[in-house]
């Protein structure tokens, strides 16, 4: 068997065994030169043939102790890192947007460091600092991993502190090469502004350099929450505005100049491969040596007849348990499967020969649960933040189609009369169809989730869809998740699959969440809703109130300068009201002010918005609406309100007038407040001039006068 010794262990043992070899030889040489030169006589024929069986005897054992006791060693080793490699994938597989991270910086770093000819010992360090340079991410939140926006100083100096927790954490392991200080330093920056120590050009270790530059390549190609990913030709021209400040400039040149092959390098590396399973793999254009004379860990020395030999484990079929097996060869790809004992961990043969690890499976588990955890996180912050029922709506159909394959989703809510089941919100294929379509209670799939308050499954989505005008064979099972309130069915989700998408026990356990949660939301949007419109409407008149009115100007306000038309706006105040106060008491008074309310509505167009500001007093705003317009309508509503009694107990009758002023939109004002000061001092002219007509002229009305806007009346 071939001796392999490029491994710590295997250099140990070449070491020893040519010690050994050296001792041997020279006893033999020694035994025979006495022999030759005839000093011992005849008895040298009988002693010294024992002498060197003896001495061969010894040093077989020998060899085969050391290779046993290294074997030994190389195997601690290798079960050591490939703990702390288990543990770096796994922490990379917590953020749900970095997966295959490590892997990529580790080979970017590598084709640096081949093309930067740094000694073989510091390209061992590169490897694994590559491999372990996050692992003290265990130190960070996961919320502060995920966040989106920007950190606040306080979240960053918690995030800063992650080398400083990698070199505690790796404190104890005794690499033969400078692994610690590359983790420790490789967000130190070439002006001296980085941390944790603030060390400045060559003060920071050629590793870390290295592996800075490595990384930030990395992150700027990859997706991220915040952002998405650059072109690798744009995020080499921003690490090249960043040389001599963050990056060593040396390394900045590397990159530019083999960008391509540093890429391509990359491409040819599968993801989810053991980290030293394509050590072998560098440019082939390369002069330096290939990366397999480079490798940490080859193999181990095998004890038997063969002592010394290192075979290399990732392709002998070695058990977890360290049995040797058969090579693997082509014919058992795809069929017997051949397992790393670095890991523990069984791996299998693509179609291409290439060994890709069932460990795949495992981190992608690892990642489904932390991106399930971090989006269930999201809605329920989102949510929190949201009061408006559509934007609840919205955010609920989203996050569910980043955790579920729904072909279409409807979210369906309970209108007033507890009957009727409305789609008030659909994401997905048909949404347009799907969107305001409404179910009986009972009614389908849903209608049937919604009456019996549990959850409802169905390979029938027809009973659900039949008659939405959306083509049946887009889909093949139905899911009904009920948003129950306190016992209380506010509305349905409804899910609806397409053929070969089913719906797991998964999906079904985290929709039962989302069901809660967005059930929560709903409510709290309603009971918002209700809220909101009790603050902005009148309890007596259930006409829109003084705060309405402002923000309804502010709209209709943009609305005529885009028209290029003005607005009207009236102030209307009852006359003689509280003669119907004194007279009858202020419950007539209040049954007044509702009718008249009515009366003044029923005059007025559609787009006009009617609003009481206090008392006796109302406004209104007429949109693109000039002023021979408005006191039009003024005079109309005057005789409206003059001619309306209120027909009280023993024929007794309630009556009063109204007085009328008139502003401009922009003529009087450009502000709410201009315009409120200017109808007011025209209500109070009209009003007075209403009362000196009454005087003289008590049947009739006084007309508007048409004059040029801007003027008082």
């Amino acid at each position: 068997m071939k001796m392999q010794t490029s491994g710590p262990g295997g250099r140990l043992y070449l070491m020893a065994m040519t010690a050994a070899g050296a001792a041997l030889l020279g006893t033999t040489a020694a035994a025979l030169s006495l022999l030759v030169i005839g000093q011992i006589g005849a008895v040298s024929c009988v002693v010294i043939p024992p002498i060197l069986l003896l001495a061969g005897f010894v040093y077989r054992s020998y060899k085969r102790h050391v290779a046993e006791s290294l074997r030994r060693l190389d195997d601690l080793m290798q079960v050591h890192l490939s703990t702390i490699e288990a543990l770096a994938l796994a922490i990379d597989a917590k953020d749900p947007h970095a997966q295959g991270h490590t892997r990529r910086v580790q080979v970017y770093a590598l084709e640096l460091a081949r093309r930067m000819r740094i000694p073989r010992q510091e390209l061992e360090a590169v490897r694994a600092a590559a491999l372990l340079h996050d692992i003290g991410k265990l130190a960070i939140p996961d919320h502060l991993l995920h966040k989106p926006g920007k950190l606040s100083e306080m979240e960053f100096q918690k995030v800063k502190a992650h080398p400083s927790v990698a070199t505690d954490i790796l404190a104890n392991v005794r690499f033969p090469y400078p692994v610690l200080p590359a983790i420790r330093h490789h967000h130190e920056r070439w002006d001296g502004s980085g941390y944790p120590d603030g060390l400045k050009g060559e003060e920071i270790p050629l590793v870390a350099r290295v592996l800075a530059v490595a990384d930030a390549f990395e992150a700027l190609t990859s997706d991220r929450a915040w952002r998405v990913a650059k072109s690798h030709q744009e995020a080499c021209a921003l690490i090249e505005t960043w040389s001599g400040t963050q990056f060593d400039p040396a390394l900045v040149n590397v990159l530019r100049q083999g960008l391509d092959a540093i890429v391509e390098a990359a491409s040819r590396v599968p993801e989810h491969t053991h980290a030293w399973a394509h050590a072998e793999q560098g440019s082939g254009d390369d002069p330096l040596p290939s990366l397999d004379a480079l490798g940490l860990w080859n193999g181990s020395p095998t004890p038997g007849e063969d002592a010394g030999g290192f075979g290399d484990s990732l392709h002998q079929g070695v058990s977890a348990e360290g049995t040797r097996g058969a090579p693997a060869g082509p014919d058992d790809a795809g069929d017997r499967p051949a397992a790393a004992p670095q890991t523990g961990v069984w791996l299998e043969r693509d179609p291409s020969g290439a060994i890709v690890g069932r460990q795949t499976s495992v981190l992608s588990s690892i990642s489904s649960a932390h991106r399930e955890v971090y989006s269930l996180y999201e809605i329920a912050q989102t949510l929190g933040s949201s009061l408006r029922l559509s934007e609840v709506l919205e955010i609920v159909a989203t996050k569910i189609g980043q955790l579920v394959p729904y072909r279409s989703c409807v979210i369906y809510l309970l209108e007033d009369d507890g009957e009727t089941l409305s789609a008030r919100f659909a994401a997905g294929a048909s949404a347009e169809s799907l969107r305001g379509r409404s179910l009986r209670l009972g009614e389908g799939i849903t209608g049937w989730a919604a009456t019996q308050g549990r959850n409802r499954f169905s390979n029938s989505p027809e009973l659900d869809l039949d008659g939405a005008g959306v083509d049946l064979t887009d889909y093949a099972t139905v899911a009904a998740f009920p948003l129950d309130h306190d016992g209380k069915v506010l509305g349905v989700i409804t899910l609806y699959f397409q053929q070969g998408v089913p719906c797991l026990d998964d999906h079904v356990r985290m929709m039962d969440i989302i069901a809660k949660l967005a059930a929560s939301a709903v409510f709290n949007s309603t009971i918002f809703a209700e809220t909101q419109e009790s603050a902005l409407t009148d309890a007596l008149t259930n006409l829109p109130n003084s705060r309405y009115l402002r923000q309804g100007f502010e709209q209709e306000k943009i609305r005529s300068q885009q028209a290029g038309q003005p607005m009207a706006f009236l102030e209307a105040d009852l006359d003689s009201f509280k003669a119907i106060n004194d007279r009858y008491g202020h419950h007539v008074g209040d049954r007044y002010l509702s009718e008249a309310s009515r009366v003044l509505k029923s005059h007025l167009r559609e787009r006009d918005v009617l609003v009481r500001l206090s008392g006796d007093e109302f406004a209104a705003l007429l949109p693109l609406t000039g002023f021979a317009q408005a006191a039009l309508l003024a005079e109309r509503l005057q005789q409206a309100v003059d001619l309306f009694t209120l027909r009280l107990e023993e024929g007794k009758v309630a009556r009063a007038g109204l007085s009328i002023g008139i502003a401009l939109y922009p003529q009087d004002g450009e502000g709410f407040e201009d315009l409120l000061v200017r109808a007011d001092h025209n209500m109070y002219q009209n009003k007075s001039a209403r009362k000196n007509a009454r005087l003289e002229r008590a049947p009739n009305i006084v007309p508007f006068p048409t004059k040029s806007p801007g003027g008082k009346l």
